[in-house]
């Protein structure tokens, strides 16, 4: 009896076992989601089922994104406290292995097939080994670990010290800020075959380059300009579309200054991969088409000045947002059917974030039939500061339809307009704007004389 009771009581004063670490699958989720920014950020909401003991434990939630940002995990569950956390990146190669091995045995085969019992003392270079009492400092052929070492996770994993109230089952919830998630608006738009509407067909384009597949989550998108540190911009898979009838249109709310879409329907984004899902239902705009003359330089209008060649007007459309929705910023591209019925890429261009009810201009690129020229036809310094000169723009149009072309001047901070063929319009202080009609198959001409200051 006395040889029990003191084997008992030694075994009380032992220090308890070190429990194993809770390692939480993403068999054990229970829902994802996703809140993606257009700046290459993202909210991460993963909740999980996992059984806890009661009382200071690890938990080890497998899976999480490689770029995971520090500092921005936030555990929760009820009865749980979190004591310490930390994303561990994961990932096993040989030197991390070795590493992960210090103050621990392992095997060693040398390069003539011997094996010998071995400490790891150092990593780095070199490896440094204790064996039989002697320090051993080699490259083996191969090194042999009895197991995974205790710092080395397979997988990027969220690595937490709680506490918990109680035993049992339970859901605990990871959010994180995440890199490599991002998301634009494109736009498809088919021309009229008259050019003065537009039918306008809205995606979001979301990206995943994250490293880590993102298994059915509910999507919510972020349309606005964030205030936050850039990320790079890395290659991708090419897109997959999602098709969604006018009811499932993601639901938008206005969240701050920008504004929130949430997705119908569940997403699965595979690593690499980018994914199409409609933005909104397609909408008819009535556009007006438009050539651009930009202006000639500055010092044409302050000193002699000789013709540079034949110019093409910029092609434009302007457009009017009477969709009732903002139209998040994108790629608008616009297409027109010919003759034969097929749809042709006739421009391609930035959007800017549009609000509801605001006024926007795509570029269309360079007319072809439309030409200009300018010619400086007088000059005349009128004093130190001021200058005078006189300038034809001299326009053709080889098309089969009359064009109207905006010829553009920028003069500076002062400017007086003496004589001109047609009326102008004041842009602001700087520039002023004249409407010419060049009809089919034929010329134009305006006239302009202006004097400058400086």
């Amino acid at each position: 009896m006395r040889r029990i009771l003191a084997l008992l009581m030694t075994t009380a004063l032992l220090p308890p076992l070190a429990a194993a670490d809770t390692i939480i699958t993403q068999a054990d989720r229970a829902a994802l989601s996703l809140t993606i920014t257009q700046a290459g950020q993202a909210l991460v909401r993963d909740r999980r089922t996992v059984t806890l003991d009661k009382g200071s434990q690890v938990l080890v939630f497998e899976g999480t994104s490689p770029q995971a940002q520090d500092g921005t995990a936030w555990l929760s569950g009820a009865g749980v406290q979190t004591r310490e956390q930390a994303f561990a990146v994961g990932g096993i190669d040989a030197g991390r292995l070795l590493a992960g091995a210090i103050g621990s045995e392992v095997t060693v085969v040398w390069r003539e097939g011997r094996e010998e019992r071995a400490n790891v003392l150092a990593a780095d270079g070199v490896p440094v080994f204790r064996i039989n009492g002697r320090v051993v400092a080699g490259q083996p052929e191969r090194v042999l670990y009895d197991a995974l070492p205790e710092s080395l996770r397979v997988a990027p994993s969220f690595v937490a010290t709680v506490s918990s109230d109680s035993a049992g089952k339970r859901e605990v919830e990871l959010d994180y800020l995440a890199g490599g998630l991002d998301w634009t608006a494109d736009y498809t738009a088919e021309l009229a075959p008259a050019g003065d509407r537009l039918t306008l067909t809205s995606w979001a384009t979301i990206g995943n380059h994250g490293g880590t597949e993102f298994t059915n989550a509910h999507l919510q998108l972020v349309a606005g300009e964030l205030s936050r540190q850039g990320a790079p911009s890395l290659p991708m898979r090419a897109a997959k579309t999602l098709m969604a009838t006018a009811e499932a249109m993601p639901a938008r709310e206005e969240l701050g200054p920008h504004h929130l879409y949430t997705i119908a329907q569940p997403v699965t984004l595979a690593a690499g991969e980018r994914r199409q899902v409609a933005l909104m239902a397609p909408a008819s705009l009535a556009v007006e088409r438009r050539l651009l003359l930009d202006g000639a330089p500055h010092h044409a209008w302050r000193g002699r000045w000789s013709d540079r060649g034949v110019l093409h007007p910029q092609a434009h459309i302007s457009l009017r947002n009477t969709t009732g929705q903002p139209l998040p910023a994108g790629t608008l591209r616009v297409y027109q059917r010919g003759r034969d019925g097929q749809a042709n890429l006739v421009g391609e261009d930035r959007l800017g974030p549009v609000p509801a009810g605001a006024a926007a201009q795509v570029s269309l690129g360079r007319a072809f039939d439309v030409t200009a020229r300018r010619v400086q036809t007088d000059f005349q310094k009128v004093s130190a500061e001021i200058s005078e000169s006189a300038i034809e723009v001299r326009l053709a149009n080889g098309g089969e339809r009359p064009a109207r072309v905006i010829v553009r001047e920028s003069f500076g901070p002062e400017w007086l307009v003496l004589s001109e063929s047609a009326p102008h319009t004041k842009d602001d202080a700087f520039t002023a704007s004249w409407v010419i009609e060049v009809p089919a198959k034929g010329e134009a001409k305006l006239a302009i004389r202006a004097r400058v200051k400086g």
